[in-house]
């Protein structure tokens, strides 16, 4: 059995290793260039909750007090020309609860020079400075919180997060929801595209690149998600944006992934802020010259660092927890609820029983699990004043989920036992509910072990949507490792072959159980 596991696993990286060698010298053929033209002008600044002015007045002071002093120009300075050194803080791996005593940002890397990760573990950028600088003159301990763009605002609007800063442009949308600082950076999007492509070389002004662009039908554009740039590209009232509806505008989780797609040919260019713009453009020129041993190099002096080992431990371990616990509670929620399925209907209470179980059933069956999460973690928790972390969180949803769906593999597994055993039983005086937990159940399991053996490969690959509540699983530990380079072709290969790993041992060791069980069926 172990031969066989190992055989598989070196073949799956043998042809893993030859994808990533023919994708890497497509990749290596083409680099990308910014368009020198911006298109848009706008401002940053911090994002705190609606009606939290406290807090928004006190980093209107802080901020007007270093730019008085001239800590922010030196700040500038440091970040977007070189001068004077960087200091990096820890991210929070944790679901560090939001006190008194705590600064928490969330924030979202890479979005250099702003916010960014370096081999070292720790996040630098202008906004991280100023967030350290802010905390150390309050007496508060710093809390970095490495999220996706759009959970920045979840994350804020539910108190999990005092304040966010991740180059965050003032519109009067967002207004109406949040409330903002004073701004502390003007900024403007710009366009990348491959670098040969030459259809805006003749271009002198935003009303040129425009014309360029309403003159292509069907090409796709991207863009990060709820950023300016969507709003550039399919167009928005408020700024004053027309949109493109010959474009086909396309969101990505971040812009790392959009240059990713346009470098494969999958879309024509990308909108982006001008300053990491500049970053990602020059960190992915870098890296579209290295060879797949200098990707797989790359990674292995980023994994060499204690932190990132750390967390990628701390991803695995948090994705097989939240994978077995799910599982138990979902075998406990399943079997209750299977027994109540197929109990008689002469009392009314299992009559009520029935139509509530029902009912739990087609909601955790009816909605994905990322909706789950994001409600159960974002909608409910705040919303009954109970603060839970979000590991814990999502290993309740997890099992409620589960148990949903090993309600109906259980519900057919004891209607695959014979029903003699049910009458064997009551005709010995024992009632129906030991009965069924004593005889019927563990018969039932024995018939349904393949099929919970799937529902744990299951579990297994959801949990890779933990990330959606801020949880450091393997998806998000491995991205986060990708973000230092700006590559992420070796992390997303690791992670596909940590899953299948996974998978395999899961297969091997419900097939263990299963000879187990047919051995003592033959004693």
């Amino acid at each position: 059995m172990k031969k066989k596991i190992f055989k598989k696993i070196a073949l799956l990286l043998l042809l893993l290793s030859c994808f990533s060698a023919v994708a890497c010298s497509q990749i290596d053929k083409s680099v990308i260039k910014m368009v020198d033209i911006k298109l848009t002008e706008e401002e940053y600044a911090f994002v705190c909750k609606k009606g939290n002015t406290a807090l928004v007045q006190s980093m209107n002071d802080f901020m007007s007090e270093i730019k008085a002093n001239g800590e922010f120009d030196a700040l500038v300075a440091k970040y977007f020309k070189g001068e004077g050194e960087k200091i990096g803080y820890p991210i929070a791996t944790g679901d560090v609860q939001n006190t008194k005593d705590n600064f928490v940002v969330a924030t979202n890397c890479p979005f250099a020079p702003f916010e960014y990760m370096e081999n070292d573990g720790l996040i630098y950028g202008l906004d991280i400075e100023i967030a350290a600088s802010y905390a150390e003159s309050h007496g508060l301990e710093l809390v970095i919180k490495n999220i996706g763009f759009n959970d920045i605002f979840v994350q804020v609007d539910a108190g999990y997060a005092d304040i966010g800063m991740a180059g965050i442009t003032v519109d009067a949308e967002r207004e109406k929801t949040y409330d903002f600082t004073e701004p502390y950076y003007e900024a403007s999007q710009k366009l990348i595209v491959l670098s040969g492509n030459s259809d805006f070389d003749k271009c002198e002004s935003v009303s040129d690149v425009e014309a360029m662009l309403s003159s292509l039908n069907g090409v796709g554009v991207g863009f990060q998600s709820a950023t300016t740039g969507s709003l550039y590209i399919c167009g928005d009232e408020s700024w004053g944006f027309e949109g493109f509806t010959n474009l086909d505008g396309k969101a990505y989780a971040n812009a790392q992934v959009a240059v990713s797609d346009l470098i494969n040919g999958n879309i024509y260019a990308v909108v982006l802020d001008e300053a990491p713009g500049d970053a990602i453009v020059d960190a992915t020129n870098a890296a579209s010259s290295l060879n797949l041993g200098a990707k797989l190099e790359n990674f292995i002096n980023t994994l060499s660092n204690p932190h990132y080992t750390e967390i990628l431990i701390l991803g695995l371990f948090n994705t097989v927890k939240v994978a077995i616990i799910g599982l138990i509670i979902g075998i406990i929620i399943g079997t209750l609820i299977a027994i109540v399925r197929v109990a008689p209907k002469y009392k009314i209470i299992y009559k009520i029983l029935d139509k509530v179980c029902s009912l739990y059933t087609l909601i955790f069956r009816g909605t994905p699990i990322v909706a789950q999460l994001l409600i159960a973690y974002y909608v409910i928790m705040p919303s009954i004043g109970v603060k839970m972390d979000a590991l814990t969180v999502g290993m309740l949803v997890f099992g409620m989920n589960s148990g949903a769906y090993v309600s109906e593999i259980m519900r057919g597994g004891i209607n695959s036992v014979d029903k003699g055993q049910m009458e064997a039983g009551r005709a010995l005086g024992l009632t129906y509910s030991t009965t069924m937990l004593k005889i019927v159940v563990p018969q039932a399991v024995k018939n349904i072990l393949p099929t919970l053996g799937n529902e744990f490969i299951s579990l297994i690959k959801e949990t890779s949507v933990l990330s959606f509540i801020a949880v450091y699983d393997l998806y998000k530990a491995l991205l986060d490792i990708g973000m230092v380079k700006y590559d992420s072709m070796i992390p997303y290969l690791m992670m596909g072959v940590i899953y299948i790993v996974l998978v395999l041992i899961i297969s091997a060791g419900i097939k263990i159980i299963e000879r187990r069980f047919a051995k003592s069926d033959r004693n």
